[in-house]
């Protein structure tokens, strides 16, 4: 809660009664929670902080709101139809990537087959919202292409090199997939 200064302080002793001191109470509470609502409606104005107008910033983009999705995903995915308005481009394909696997990534385009490819560069293993993206790539996408994903897996020799043998990682309760694209 927003704290302001004690309003009686702004009075001099004299004015100061039980009833004077009683008003004040009541406007110190009332003052605070106004300063309280002006933050969090500051907090609306920006899809990243946004909370209860997620659903009116979805209308804004262009796309359906589903209350049943968890609140980040939907900022992401107003975010994503954001950005992806306009002519389709390699660098909006890799904005929406990007977006949702917190990663790098990069988009190879293959001319001769009609379709591009979606590397991800820094991500490793599968992008846990992987299914969005392809929700929000395939509605930007012009219709005549098509598109794959490309990931980054740790090969053994990336675990070697981390100095641990595969018994001190299976003591630790790692499976080979934990290694190959859990978080170490």
């Amino acid at each position: 809660m927003y704290k302001i200064r004690d309003l009686e302080s702004y009075f001099p002793q004299v004015y100061l009664n039980s009833y004077v001191k009683e008003v004040l109470r009541c406007c110190q509470i009332e003052i605070e929670q106004l300063f309280d609502n002006l933050i969090l409606a500051e907090k609306e104005y920006f899809i990243s902080s946004a909370t209860y107008s997620l659903p009116w910033w979805s209308n804004l983009a262009g796309i359906d709101y589903d209350k049943n999705v968890d609140i980040e995903t939907s900022r992401s995915n107003i975010l994503a139809r954001i950005r992806a308005n306009g002519i389709t481009t390699v660098d909006v394909i890799k904005r929406i990537a990007e977006s949702y696997s917190n990663g790098k990534c990069e988009v190879i385009e293959n001319f001769g087959d009609y379709s591009f490819v979606v590397r991800f560069v820094s991500t490793v293993g599968i992008p846990n919202r992987i299914d969005e993206i392809k929700k929000i790539i395939d509605k930007v996408k012009p219709a005549h292409l098509a598109y794959d994903f490309e990931f980054k897996y740790r090969t053994w020799g990336d675990i070697k090199n981390i100095g641990k043998t595969y018994s001190e990682w299976k003591t630790e309760g790692k499976t080979w997939n934990d290694l190959r694209e859990g978080v170490l």
